[in-house]
């Protein structure tokens, strides 16, 4: 059996499985169901995508080379991670270790106030003031008026 034959019957596989998800997902209660089934849905759509691209059809081609960055290389000639990739990739693990070690608050902190001064090019004072202001109002609606009980981090107690 052939790389691709394989790859096709893990994709499908995944596919069936997020079928099934989404299938008991349906089954939760109201109250409970819409994030089970918004990852179903998106699971769902995103192993829908992989069987395409390994279909070996034009569409599924084409596909594969769109996210592989296959089409880039074509393009370009080269395929490279830029520093600002890097940048991208570095800032959201810090502050998934913000996350673990400080809590959801402290990691929403890093993540906003990150992105708002590598991605969105602010001064660090308005990023800082936009992080404290989403930290807020976060902590304000979840914690306090609807009771959900944040993660508090290994530090913490979480």
């Amino acid at each position: 059996m052939s790389n691709d034959t394989r790859n096709l019957i893990v994709s499908l596989i995944a596919l069936a499985l997020a079928v099934g998800y989404l299938g008991w997902a349906e089954s939760y209660p109201a109250a409970r169901a819409e994030v089970p089934r918004l990852v179903a849905w998106v699971t769902v759509v995103l192993s829908a995508i992989d069987v395409l691209a390994h279909t070996g059809t034009a569409a599924g081609r084409r596909t594969a080379a769109l996210l592989s960055g296959r089409a880039h290389l074509e393009a370009t000639g080269h395929l490279r991670i830029t520093l600002e990739e890097w940048l991208a990739v570095g800032w959201m693990g810090v502050s998934l270790a913000a996350i673990l070690v400080g809590g959801f608050l402290a990691g929403m902190f890093v993540y906003v106030a990150g992105y708002m001064t590598i991605h969105g090019k602010l001064g660090w004072r308005l990023s800082l003031y936009v992080a404290a202001s989403t930290v807020f109002s976060c902590w304000l609606v979840f914690d306090e008026l609807l009771r959900t009980g944040l993660y508090r981090g290994s530090l913490f107690g979480g």
